[in-house]
């Protein structure tokens, strides 16, 4: 490998985990947020497929109707995992190939996230943070 190339890859390392601290937030933060905006208008009501689906078909209609709203999202659980940065999340299918709903819960959830099970149908509430590839929801909790 020649110096170029090692400086190359360092970089690149460097920049990717910049660009993950930037994009993972505090949850905790964003869950207290959702309470907030909850009191002041009602959360929208959808199915993941639902959600997935307008977001497939229009992704700037989609982000004016469901961005930085808090949504309550019913569907069945394709993943329960970590992410890169070690925060919790749980997918809910949203189509039949790639795409789903990705919803991230701070680290207070983690013994309700231990209990779920793929192929369990829960509702999850949270605020949306639109496409990118999954819909994402953050400060979520189950409902």
């Amino acid at each position: 490998m020649t110096k170029f190339t090692k400086h190359l890859l360092s970089i690149t390392t460097v920049c990717t985990f910049f660009i993950l601290a930037i994009a993972s937030s505090d949850d905790k933060k964003i869950e207290k947020e959702v309470s907030e905006q909850e009191a002041t208008q009602p959360a929208i009501q959808v199915s993941a497929t639902q959600l997935y689906a307008d977001y497939e078909a229009n992704e700037i209609a989609a982000d004016q109707k469901y961005k930085g709203k808090v949504l309550v999202v019913s569907g069945t659980i394709g993943d329960i995992a970590k992410d890169i940065a070690d925060d919790i999340y749980v997918t809910l299918k949203g189509d039949d190939v790639i795409g789903d709903v990705q919803c991230f819960f701070s680290e207070a959830h983690t013994s309700t996230a231990a209990q779920l099970q793929k192929g369990q149908k829960i509702t999850v509430k949270g605020k949306c943070d639109g496409k990118m590839m999954n819909v994402i929801l953050r400060g979520c909790s189950v409902q």
